[in-house]
């Protein structure tokens, strides 16, 4: 994606600034989409980052309110995300500015997805493998529980699927009980850890979140992104993942 207007002196240079009206000269993921479209037999799905994250990270010199910034990138975003089945959307800024989510996070969100006719989804991660994140996430507390902050205004939103880390994440499924309307895409794989899960603790995971989630509303997936690990360590928890999911349908009837 071309930012136009980012560079400005009288701005630290280590800080992307927005200082003119954004534009897209051209695609940025068509040629990956082209390229994985040509090689899946099921659904294709594609992530982008959130308009509230790629604020998070650029200084606003041009629009008149971070929001408004917001809705600016949300319609860059919204030309990326016309080629694929399902599109989600990472918002890990939704953890530190939780009390705007409601107020103009999940407009952006709606704005992201205008007119497009795929799944949509939003990935609400906490971020991994720096200092900052980790020193912050220990200050948390024992229970994860601010989700309750805005849980209900994404459950009233247009967005069809909400992804949550559930592997070791502090984070009580009981919050899972805040969306009733959507499919919820359950974490249970630790993607900061190069443990490989066993099957019956993948299992164990989606059993215990089945209590505030209906199985035909649950996806089972990883916690995040699998970027950071090795290549074998990630395949073999792909694996867990997939017989975790066959063991918990053994155990229900599910053929």
């Amino acid at each position: 994606m071309t930012v136009m207007g980012i560079r400005d002196d009288r701005y630290d240079a280590q800080v992307p600034t927005v200082t003119s009206a954004m534009k897209r000269k051209k695609s940025v993921h068509l040629e990956g989409v082209k390229f994985c479209r040509e090689r899946v037999n099921n659904q294709f799905k594609f992530t982008l980052p959130g308009p509230m994250t790629i604020c998070d990270t650029i200084a606003n010199a041009h629009y008149r309110s971070r929001p408004q910034m917001a809705m600016a990138f949300a319609g860059l975003l919204n030309e990326e995300a016309l080629e694929v089945d399902v599109i989600q959307f990472d918002e890990p800024a939704f953890n530190a500015f939780m009390d705007q989510v409601p107020v103009w996070g999940i407009d952006a969100l709606h704005r992201a997805i205008d007119g497009l006719k795929c799944k949509t989804a939003v990935h609400i991660c906490y971020g991994y493998g720096i200092k900052e994140n980790t020193d912050w996430k220990d200050t948390l507390g024992d229970e994860w529980r601010q989700y309750k902050q805005f849980f209900p205004a994404l459950n009233t939103s247009k967005l069809d699927q909400l992804s949550l880390e559930c592997a070791n994440s502090k984070v009580p499924m009981s919050v899972l009980g805040l969306l009733r309307d959507k499919e919820i895409l359950v974490g249970a794989i630790d993607v900061a850890s190069h443990v490989i899960e066993t099957p019956r603790k993948v299992a164990a995971i989606l059993c215990a979140a089945m209590e505030f989630v209906d199985p035909e509303r649950m996806i089972a997936c990883t916690n995040c992104g699998m970027a950071p690990l090795p290549r074998h360590v990630a395949e073999e928890k792909l694996k867990a993942l997939g017989a975790g999911v066959a063991l918990l349908n053994e155990k229900l009837g599910i053929g």
